[in-house]
């Protein structure tokens, strides 16, 4: 019986004396860290205004990143609205970059990047080849393989593709400088 007493006490209660220490232990730290924070929020107010609406920004970023499919729709409402628009005054050198656009989604050439704060859509040159140095790069390093010939096409942020939308405002803008270099 006494030697299921101390086994019962190095097994059982021991351990989860320890661990009941550690937890009391750790929460006193955070406690007492948590009120040292608050104090430090109080005497720097500004400091404190600064950090909170700084992690305010990146949170409302990361939640609001387009996707890949938002760029495809963004896409295709854009062509809509092109298509909508009067060959009279549409912006030649607009319609050839949405030409372009297309034509590199349709051969798989272009990529999505996802920076967690930020969306990247990437141009990516395939160079088919049999060389094994290249195909041996691309296996083993496929974290880097896309910054090799890629170029950046458009950067998304809070639900927003720049270049889309600043192609989107100039869209119906008939420039008759820029429109007959494209036509020579």
């Amino acid at each position: 019986m006494a030697s299921l007493v101390k086994a019962n006490n190095l097994i059982i209660r021991r351990p989860a004396l320890f661990v009941y220490k550690y937890i009391k232990q750790l929460a006193f730290d955070y406690r007492d860290a948590l009120i040292d924070t608050g104090k430090n929020l109080v005497k720097r107010p500004i400091k404190t205004i600064f950090y909170s609406s700084n992690i305010c920004f990146f949170i409302y970023a990361y939640r609001t990143m387009p996707s890949f499919n938002s760029y495809k729709n963004d896409l295709v409402q854009f062509r809509q609205q092109q298509i909508l628009t009067s060959s009279l005054i549409r912006n030649k050198q607009v319609e050839n970059y949405i030409d372009t656009i297309e034509q590199l989604l349709l051969r798989e050439q272009i990529h999505f990047v996802d920076c967690y704060l930020f969306s990247l859509i990437i141009y990516k040159n395939q160079h088919r080849t049999n060389e094994f140095s290249y195909k041996f790069y691309e296996n083993v390093c496929k974290y880097l393989h896309l910054k090799r010939n890629a170029r950046i096409i458009d950067i998304g942020i809070c639900n927003r593709w720049f270049q889309l939308n600043r192609k989107l405002q100039q869209a119906d803008i008939f420039d008759e400088i820029n429109n007959k270099k494209i036509a020579l």
